[in-house]
């Protein structure tokens, strides 16, 4: 009965429904559990490999048709070699059933867990995951594709998926790897609502990405916001290592930012980066272990991207305590240029096919787009803090090493419009001690500048290698400093450059290398209103102060000039010695009161190119200045100072009419004034000079090394005091030169042969007055353009001409000085006679005259007679006498009165005189006369008488005799009456006054000529 029972049951209908459900149910399930696994694992392991042409791999499928869930495990593909390229642990997918009546797919859940990626570029370049693709099918338009079905997704999750990349096309490979991969995506629809999504990666160095937001696909739009922490920028440069000269030793980057892409007609981003931030970025060379450049900190903050406007904008870019290492190689070049060189075996990029790989006709066969509008960028700050630049300068030896830091650095306004002026303000200290600053605008393009700058202390010192390319010189010490405005830029209105302010140095310290001494040196200059303009050139400056300055002049060894010597640089060519002064036929003698001045026969005036450059200096002031002298080329050497030299030069100028007026003075050696009076021109083509030099009270015996040299004698007393002035006026020189020497006295002499061959002494004594003055007169004149004027050799040749001719010619000297005329040193006298007539008694008083007013003079008179003319005188008078006498005794026999003077012979009947002469004859010969025939023959009695006279007159001179002691007599008579003359005036001390015999004697005009002597 129960059999029946339910056979009724399955032969009514709704037992026939109920089992056919059942059936169904069973069916399904079967087909859901069993048969649908199976028919996805054939199509995964069959159709894949015929579609992709890759092999597939997959673990357990589980398809859960009542809940609509499907699962799939340890799926794989594969290339041919076996390498995975792509799969994951485990896919689970949860449709729902609602999406019959919502009429789109809708999925409550989509987990995939543990994916992988592995990409593989094989050598020739190829990327392993293209491979993946379908093969090529003719690609549709959009409106082909239509639109997509409508999807929902309430939860999509991707956790634990990690992505590798090799890159084997490289000459060094190049791997990374990143995981874990976190992504989610909620409530995602494929209409315009789209949904939300997060993702998150990590790399084992611990870099971070982070990236959530919205995502529609249709129409294709996405915003959100991404975040990357510690990412190493080394990653970076591992990739394109092989394309670099340098390396990334270290870096670290930290990017927050916002982003909104749309993908419709054309691609439209928006990015925001509210911060970016690179912490301790090193880079180096590829061949050296040192860090060129090194960044702790740099922060952008307020960058935007518009990439439809085509506009970037960042408001800030801040960059601390970065690290520079910069030099100038030997060849010109900049290291750091070097890092943006290419790399030495930098791989070349393919050549790209002319069919491009998605089967689109070449971009030359499309249309071309329209242009866009330029891309604007705009830096409205950034900020360089802390700094520090290490640069030298290796094209010389010792390279020259600069240290800027901390430097800072301010730039606003940056911009791709180079047209734009930037705000700049830098402010910066060199080698730890001075400071730079420098503030204003800058323009690009075309290049202009409006800058403030300002200096301090800045060590000059650092820059010696340069001095030392150019002067045999060491700068040790100096510090630059002052306050200026600089302006560059091409306008109508105002010049191309244009520099204004003040500069100073101070405490500047040079040596010269070869005397290892002090060359020029000063406590502090100051450069006061300078003002430089070019096109055209001018230079204005009010005033410049020059405290404390020194400088040392030196004649060297070889009469060269060490000013000259270190000019002329390193190893540079001494210049040649002095030229000699011009031929005495050159030199052109002018009236004075002591000599004839020396005139040098004029050159042709050369051309002379007038300057380029107006150059106004309104005042220079000296305070307290030294200089020092020394000349080497004499021994012992000379060495002389000005000490406290102070005063102005007012009135610089270039202006060829302008005049300087020159107010200065000093002393030498602390006791000897010195002062420089007129005007000059010496900025002008043509110079011009009127000044006056006066030094007074200069010791005498610091001049011992030229005395000793060129005069002969050393000096052991005398003071100085001269007077010079110049004129130089259309290269036209008319020096002057008033020389006073008081007390002049010479001491030991010198074996010295440049000594002048000359009684110096001599010389001394005559320009000496009576108070042991020497006054002097050194006219000069000549051309500055004749190459053998040289002034020094001149004016010595001058005062040698003085002595010269004061010691060949002294008489004429002191008669022209205190009368007596040019023969002075003649004395005339009768011969045979020691008596001074009338004119010689006169010169005798002018030489007494001249004795008196040179008190040093000594002279000699001489004792001499001329043989020849006096010695027939003094026979004459001899005879004479003698007849008086004869005549005398003969009247006394006769009986005359006492006292009673006989008659003059002359006066004697011709029958007195031959009675007379007879007798004397008789005396003198000691024989009666006889008479030759030529007198006894004679007809006429009275021409007898005559005839016998003359016979007995010249026998008795004939028989007469006068001997050497009566010519020294007659010389020492002589030398008495002058020298009686001379001591007639008491103020001259005889021993100043020599009797001397010599043969200073000669005869002149029927007189004997004596010549004076004087020592």
């Amino acid at each position: 009965m129960g059999g029946c029972l339910v056979s009724k049951i399955f032969k009514t209908k709704i037992a026939r429904i109920l089992a056919a459900v059942a059936v169904a149910v069973v069916l399904y399930a079967v087909a859901g559990f069993v048969i649908a696994p199976k028919i996805v694992r054939s199509a995964l392991l069959e159709d894949i490999p015929k579609t992709l042409g890759v092999r597939a791999g997959v673990g357990d499928i589980h398809i859960n048709p009542f809940l609509l869930q499907v699962e799939v495990k340890d799926f794989a593909l594969s290339d041919t070699g076996g390498e995975k390229a792509l799969g994951f642990e485990r896919l689970f997918v949860d449709f729902e059933i609602s999406s019959l009546w919502k009429r789109a797919y809708s999925f409550a859940n989509i987990e995939i867990t543990a994916p992988y990626v592995n990409a593989r570029v094989a050598r020739d370049g190829t990327l392993n995951l293209l491979k993946l693709r379908p093969k090529s099918k003719p690609l549709q338009t959009r409106e082909q594709q239509g639109t997509l079905p409508p999807v929902t997704v309430d939860s999509f999750k991707i956790t634990r998926g990690s992505a590798d990349y090799v890159d084997h096309s490289r000459p060094s490979e190049f791997a990374a790897h990143l995981e874990p991969i976190d992504f989610e995506l909620r409530k995602f629809t494929t209409g315009e609502e789209g949904g939300l999504f997060t993702l998150k990666g990590s790399s084992k160095l611990g870099e971070r990405v982070e990236w959530h937001g919205h995502l529609s696909v249709q129409p294709i739009e996405s915003d959100g916001e991404v975040r990357f922490e510690g990412l190493q920028a080394r990653t970076i440069w591992r990739y394109l290592e092989d394309r670099l000269n340098f390396v990334i030793a270290s870096g670290s980057i930290d990017v927050d930012a916002r982003y909104q892409f749309s993908l419709k007609d054309n691609v439209d981003l928006k990015v925001e980066v509210s911060k970016a931030a690179m912490t301790d970025l090193a880079v180096r060379p590829s061949d050296s272990q040192t860090d060129w450049i090194g960044i702790p900190a740099m922060t952008v903050s307020g960058a935007s991207l518009d990439l439809a406007q085509r506009q970037t904008r960042v408001d800030s870019v801040s960059v601390t305590g970065m690290k520079v290492a910069a030099w100038l190689e030997p060849d010109g070049s900049v290291n750091l240029l070097k890092l943006a060189a290419a790399a030495p075996h930098a791989p070349n990029v393919p050549a790209a096919s002319s069919v491009p790989p998605d089967g689109r006709a070449p971009a030359a066969s499309r249309p071309a787009p329209p242009a866009s509008p330029p891309w604007q960028f705009e830096l409205r700050q950034f900020d360089l803090r802390e700094a520090r630049i290490s640069a030298e300068d290796r094209s010389v030896r010792p390279a020259v090493k600069v240290e800027l830091a901390p430097l800072s650095l301010q730039i606003r306004g940056a911009s791709l419009d180079l047209t734009k002026p930037l705000t700049i303000a830098l402010d910066t200290h060199l080698n730890g001690t001075g400071s730079l600053g420098a503030s204003g605008e800058v323009t690009p393009q075309p290049v202009a500048a409006s800058l403030n700058l300002k200096l301090a202390a800045i060590d000059l010192g650092a820059f010696q290698p340069y001095i030392a390319q150019h002067a045999a010189l060491t700068l040790q010490s100096g510090l630059l400093g002052g306050e200026a405005r600089l302006r560059y830029g091409a306008s109508k209105s105002k010049p191309a450059l244009e520099f204004a302010g003040n500069i100073r140095v101070d405490k500047l310290h040079t040596v010269d290398n070869n005397l290892h001494d002090d060359f020029i040196n000063w406590e502090r200059l100051d450069v006061l209103g300078l003002n430089y303009r070019q096109a055209p050139d001018r230079l204005d400056i009010a005033e410049i102060v020059a405290s404390k300055p020194y400088a040392r002049v030196i004649i060297e060894s070889d009469s060269t000039l060490n000013v000259k010597r270190v000019l002329a640089g390193p190893g540079g060519a001494a210049v040649a010695p002095a030229a000699p002064a011009p031929r005495a036929d050159k030199v052109v003698a002018k009236k004075t009161t002591a000599t004839k001045a020396a005139a040098v026969k004029p050159a042709e005036v050369r051309a002379t190119a007038p300057p380029t450059t107006s150059v106004s200096i309104k005042k220079i002031t000296v305070q307290g200045g030294l200089a020092n002298f020394t000349d080497l080329s004499v021994t012992p050497n000379f060495s002389a100072g000005i000490q406290n030299l102070q005063g102005t030069v007012l009135g610089l100028s270039s202006t060829p009419d302008s005049r300087a007026k020159v107010d200065l003075h000093g002393e030498v050696d602390a006791f000897s004034p010195v002062t420089v009076k007129g005007e000059i021109n010496v900025l002008s083509a043509v110079l011009y000079t009127d000044v006056a030099m006066s030094f007074r009270n200069m010791d005498l015996s610091i001049f011992n090394p030229y005395s000793g040299r060129f005069a002969g004698y050393n000096i052991t007393k005398g003071k100085l005091s001269t007077e010079m002035h110049y004129k130089v006026d259309g290269r036209k020189l008319d020096a002057q030169h008033h020389i006073v020497i008081d007390q002049l006295e010479f001491g030991a002499k010198t074996e010295s042969k440049d000594a002048v061959s000359l009684p110096i002494k001599l010389a001394v004594a005559l320009l000496k007055d009576r108070n042991g003055v020497i006054d002097l007169d050194l006219p000069v004149g000549g051309s500055l353009d004749d190459p053998s004027f040289r002034l020094a050799p001149i004016i010595w040749k001058v005062f040698v001409n003085i002595l010269e001719k004061a010691v060949t010619a002294p008489f004429a000297l002191l008669g022209k000085l205190f009368g007596g005329g040019p023969e002075l040193q003649f004395i005339d006298f009768r011969p045979g006679s020691g008596v001074l007539e009338a004119a010689a008694a006169d010169k005798i008083k002018a030489v007494a005259k001249a004795m008196k007013e040179r008190p040093q003079l000594k002279i000699e008179l001489p004792i001499a007679a001329v043989p020849d003319i006096d010695r027939p005188a003094l026979a004459a008078a001899k005879f004479a006498t003698q007849l008086s006498e004869v005549q005398a005794l003969k009247a006394g026999r006769k009986g005359a009165a006492p006292g009673a003077v006989p008659p003059a012979f002359e006066q004697l009947s011709p029958d007195a005189k031959l009675d007379l002469l007879t007798g004397f004859y008789a005396r003198e010969v000691g024989a009666q006369p006889k008479y030759p025939e030529t007198v006894t023959s004679l007809k006429q009695p009275a021409d007898v008488v005559s005839a016998k006279i003359d016979f007995l007159s010249a026998g008795i001179r004939g028989h007469m005799t006068v001997g050497d002691a009566e010519l020294k007599t007659l010389g020492e008579q002589r030398a008495t009456a002058m020298q009686e003359a001379l001591l007639a005036d008491p103020q001259i001390d005889p021993e100043r006054v020599f009797l001397v015999a010599n043969d200073k004697a000669a005869g002149k005009d029927g007189l004997v000529r004596l010549e004076l002597s004087l020592k």
